[in-house]
């Protein structure tokens, strides 16, 4: 048995995007000291999608007279994608291309796949690998099902969200401006992309790119004592997320400097929560809105300058009502446009409309609740990143775990080679020490 629910505006416009550019998928990584049972970790999958029924859900088949996609949540028989492969003497990169470069076909497959890498863990423990699809769930979405996944594997019962998934629809469709002045927003934010196509972001500068279709990976972490200096020592009204938007902006204009390139308006994607605060991490689903934040050379006079330009903007673009008006965009096409038609929009990113496409994606998760060890006194690292694509080739996923901020750089292999992406991450890095000296 199953039932159905129709797909928000937010995944059916991630539908069109991913159908014409790369996969959209959140990268959730658990390194461990455990060697995993995979055939329990089949079982955990499974339940994890009867508490989060988008994991285990697909798409119902459209055709051309089709005006909305539909979700088919199963009420039983999870078939999620959990498999192994052994990591020894293999190149990690390629196990992860492997699985995050695959599409889903979510007429035939859920979105949610997991496989464990052996040995390519914590002193020679083991990886669990999941690739989430973006129209499904965003980087929020995908921890509730990872933290699902690991209570369910170590015999515990997984956590339930105060609201169910079917009752969170309703949250979407109640958004609406609470005033005029706000529902201007609708106009605002639609004037400030479309000025993007005269006044084009900066693209970071490529270094020992290649054609090479897939993705390239790096991590860092900040040590409990950055840790702290970044969220104790900051002025009023700078949020630790301002301090790293401001870091990785002047990262970027730091690096087309010294390889011969200017950066005079950076432009960085920010996913926008728009869960109401009484479940802000709960619901397994594609909950989050696209903005931007932008600096000029005028605003990076130094770090904090830049941050307070920046919390200016955050501020604004984190009201409820803005994104209330923002999801109003997504609705102006008129009632019964066939899907066909509306899969055509993407296709405005190619060429003149690239220059609506911003620098870089930057996903904070913020301080996300404990992971449940996957065994007893299990040594654990978690980590994610947003999707990266032909237009924003560079993204950042961070999360604050056990005191410290985890940072995974995700790339295009045309960007960067290895040994530059591993220096562009040490060039964000530095640019958060700098911060808060």
């Amino acid at each position: 048995m199953s039932t159905t629910v129709p797909f928000s505006m937010i995944e059916e416009s991630v539908h069109h995007i991913e159908h014409e550019f790369q996969p959209w998928n959140i990268q959730a990584e658990l390194e461990t000291t455990v060697t995993v049972d995979v055939d329990r970790l089949g079982e955990a999958a499974a339940t994890a999608c009867a508490v989060h029924p988008i994991a285990g859900a697909r798409k119902r088949p459209s055709d051309l007279s089709s005006t909305r996609f539909e979700w088919e949540l199963p009420d039983d028989e999870y078939e999620v994608e959990v498999g192994a492969i052994d990591g020894s003497g293999r190149d990690l990169e390629e196990i992860q291309n492997q699985l995050y470069y695959r599409r889903f076909d979510l007429t035939e497959e859920p979105p949610f796949r997991v496989l464990v890498v052996r040995g390519a863990g914590i002193d020679g423990g083991d990886r669990i690998l999941v690739s989430m699809n973006h129209v499904a769930a965003d980087g929020v979405g995908t921890l509730r099902i990872a933290q699902a996944l690991c209570e369910a594997y170590r015999g515990d019962e997984p956590m339930q969200d105060s609201v169910s998934f079917r009752e969170s629809r309703s949250m979407l469709d109640d958004l609406r401006p609470s005033s005029l002045d706000d529902g201007l927003n609708v106009v605002d934010s639609a004037t400030r992309h479309l000025q993007n196509v005269v006044d084009s972001p900066t693209r970071i500068a490529r270094v020992g790119g290649t054609d090479e279709a897939g993705w390239r990976f790096a991590r860092r972490k900040l040590d409990a004592e950055l840790t702290a200096r970044l969220i104790g020592d900051r002025p009023d009204g700078v949020s630790v997320n301002d301090v790293l938007q401001a870091a990785l902006h002047m990262a970027i204009a730091e690096w087309n400097e010294d390889h011969g390139e200017s950066a005079r308006k950076i432009s960085v994607m920010m996913p926008i929560n728009l869960r109401p605060d009484d479940w802000f991490y709960q619901v397994a689903g594609m909950y989050s809105m696209f903005e931007s934040v932008e600096t000029r050379t005028r605003d990076r006079t130094d770090h904090m300058t830049a941050a307070r330009e920046i919390g200016e903007q955050t501020e604004e673009l984190t009201e409820r009502d803005r994104a209330a008006a923002l999801y109003k965009i997504l609705e102006m096409l008129p009632p019964g446009t066939p899907v066909e038609l509306k899969r055509q929009l993407p296709r405005l990113l190619r060429g003149p409309g690239r220059r609506l496409l911003d620098t870089a994606m930057l996903s904070n998760l913020g301080r996300i609740p404990a992971m449940p060890s996957l065994e007893p006194d299990a040594e654990e690292r978690p980590w994610f990143s947003p999707p990266a694509w032909r237009g924003t080739p560079v993204s950042i996923g961070v999360a604050t775990f056990q005191g410290e901020v985890n940072l995974s750089f995700r790339y295009l292999r045309s960007q960067f080679d290895q040994q530059a992406g591993e220096e562009f991450a040490d060039y964000v890095v530095d640019h958060v020490e700098r911060a808060i000296e």
